[in-house]
């Protein structure tokens, strides 16, 4: 996914793209509440983003995701997902502690582990779908 951005940056990518799917351009005030953080420490990190061309933020506007920032924020939540969803399936963890373990895992795996992953996980469900064809 090019160079490797901090995990701290990871996750105010992906509450902004997360925000961003319900409303287009998400307030400084939403992030806050929506990472637990203070507004200034949402101005900086945004100050930052936009700096590295992530995100878009007009003075007292409101934030929105570039196209690098977007591709960004979609890939970090389809890794978090994708690593909840084997913890769930396959390691029987709660869906809680799934949820809290994989925003860890998420920005320490490669993306060729997470690529790996997906194409395990891929082939794990087409197979338990052609035995469930082969009971019928």
């Amino acid at each position: 996914m090019g160079k490797k951005i901090s995990p701290s940056k990871e996750e105010y990518l992906k509450a902004i793209y997360q925000l961003s799917e319900k409303t287009r351009l998400v307030r400084s005030i939403d992030l806050a509440v929506s990472l637990g953080v203070s507004k200034p420490s949402v101005n900086s990190a945004v100050t930052v983003l936009q700096e590295e061309g992530f995100v878009v933020k007009p003075l007292r506007g409101e934030i929105c995701l570039t196209e690098k920032g977007e591709k960004q924020g979609q890939f970090i939540t389809a890794k978090f997902q994708l690593i909840k969803q084997l913890l769930i399936q396959f390691c029987d963890v709660n869906e809680q502690t799934a949820s809290e373990d994989a925003c860890k895992m998420e920005h320490l795996i490669s993306d060729e582990t997470a690529f790996a992953l997906k194409n395990m996980l891929n082939r794990r469900e087409i197979s338990s779908l052609h035995n469930q064809e082969l009971k019928k």
